[in-house]
């Protein structure tokens, strides 16, 4: 108190609302009687010190984005079907020479001959598509599939063929029946011929089917 007036000290944080606030109170007191003098002193404000040993809040961390796992695709193997029950009566040679009872000459046997009765049910070796349905002079009616993995069968030697050309057959399905002879392998008795391809290289039926000749 000095000379008859009371000072009134407000601190203030630096708020523009506390501001405010002081400047209606200072319209207050000079209305009033007394002569009360209000000053007003701006005070910065820092920021506290953690105590010693206090930890300081960590900062939150964005949140990691975790890509979605690839889907998992899962392949089957193929299954493979014997075309008939019957044995192996001449088998795939690849480049050895074999005689020919038929023809009376010396060649390479590009299939496998397995024994089945006339009329017997004749099957795919594999899942595919029929690729073509067509007539032979030596070897009779033939079907041809078409497979994954570039892998074609062929079906020599069939009668009353039961499938036609786009049709999607299974493994096991009957393409036809055995017919009673092959013009050119007719010393042999009834069968009928299989022979595998990739492209253009022969492939031994009897390592697709994981038998042994």
């Amino acid at each position: 108190e000095e000379g008859g007036e009371q000072t009134v000290l407000c601190v203030l944080a630096g708020q523009e609302d506390l501001r405010r606030d002081a400047q209606v109170l200072r319209d207050l007191l000079h209305s009033t009687q007394g002569g009360i003098a209000l000053t007003v002193q701006d005070v910065p404000v820092t920021a506290e010190e953690p105590e010693h040993g206090e930890e300081t809040p960590a900062e939150a961390e964005e949140p990691v984005s975790v890509p979605e796992p690839a889907p998992v695709v899962t392949v089957s193997a193929p299954v493979y079907t014997r075309p008939t029950a019957g044995a192996v009566l001449t088998p795939f040679s690849g480049d050895m020479l074999l005689f020919q009872p038929t023809l009376g000459d010396w060649r390479v046997h590009s299939g496998t001959d397995f024994a089945c009765e006339a009329g017997e049910n004749v099957s795919a070796l594999t899942d595919g598509t029929v690729q073509a349905v067509f007539e032979d002079g030596l070897y009779g009616t033939c079907v041809t599939l078409a497979h994954a993995g570039d892998l074609r069968t062929t079906y020599r030697g069939l009668s009353e063929v039961r499938v036609r050309e786009g049709q999607a057959v299974s493994s096991g399905e009957a393409l036809g029946v055995c017919a009673a002879s092959i013009p050119a392998e007719e010393a042999i008795g009834t069968h009928v011929h299989v022979e595998a391809s990739r492209g253009d290289t022969v492939v031994d039926v009897m390592e697709l089917l994981g038998e042994e000749e």
